[in-house]
């Protein structure tokens, strides 16, 4: 009860809510609030628990890898799951009030992301196009930089809606197979720019 009173709390007021107002808004006393939760950093972690790590699948990660499944296809099933999945205010204001206060939430949660979803989605694309293995030449910051772009404009989506209080476009999994389109477009010549850059480096 109190997580989940604390997550609520959390998305509207941000980091700076005092746990003596989430005690009042619970009906408990703040001693007793502490009891379960020593100190307000100790209430945040079990906070990014519950809304982050208990919702990341680890099926995306073996989805990614794939490689009976066309590589496209792999991305727009991916990316329309994790779109559904952090369509959700907790999980975005949360993880902007993070950012903002400077709590590690976002570090956390961004570097399994970036290790585990957006090196992935460049060795399978690098793959796709016949581009050089990451074993023999490493990912590019380019390469990274344009999957960041693609898993921006998808989080984008739901910050216009839960932060702006703007409409979602109708049909989020036409938009999410164009932006997937547009990522693979883009990719093969920016990956190739960054390998001749970097071979020639080697010289």
């Amino acid at each position: 009860m109190i997580v989940q009173e604390a997550i609520k709390f959390f998305a509207e007021t941000g980091f700076e809510g005092q746990t003596r107002e989430l005690a009042r808004r619970l009906g408990v006393t703040q001693p007793l609030l502490f009891h379960y939760f020593p100190t307000k950093e100790a209430l945040i972690d079990r906070v990014y628990q519950e809304v982050y790590v208990s919702h990341w699948d680890p099926n995306w990660e073996t989805l990614l890898k794939d490689r009976l499944i066309p590589l496209r296809d792999r991305m727009i099933h991916f990316y329309k799951d994790y779109e559904r999945v952090i369509d959700n205010p907790e999980w975005v204001r949360i993880f902007l009030f993070s950012a903002l206060k400077h709590f590690d939430i976002v570090q956390r949660y961004m570097t399994p992301v970036r290790e585990r979803i957006f090196k992935r989605v460049c060795s399978e694309s690098r793959i796709h196009f016949g581009l050089p293995d990451p074993r023999e030449l490493p990912i590019s910051e380019i390469e990274i930089e344009l999957v960041w772009a693609l898993h921006a404009s998808i989080f984008y989506i739901s910050i216009r809606k839960w932060v702006y209080s703007l409409e979602k476009p109708k049909d989020i999994d036409a938009l999410i197979e164009v932006l997937v389109d547009s990522f693979l477009g883009e990719f093969r010549a920016a990956a190739e720019r960054s390998i001749q850059h970097a071979n020639q480096l080697r010289l």
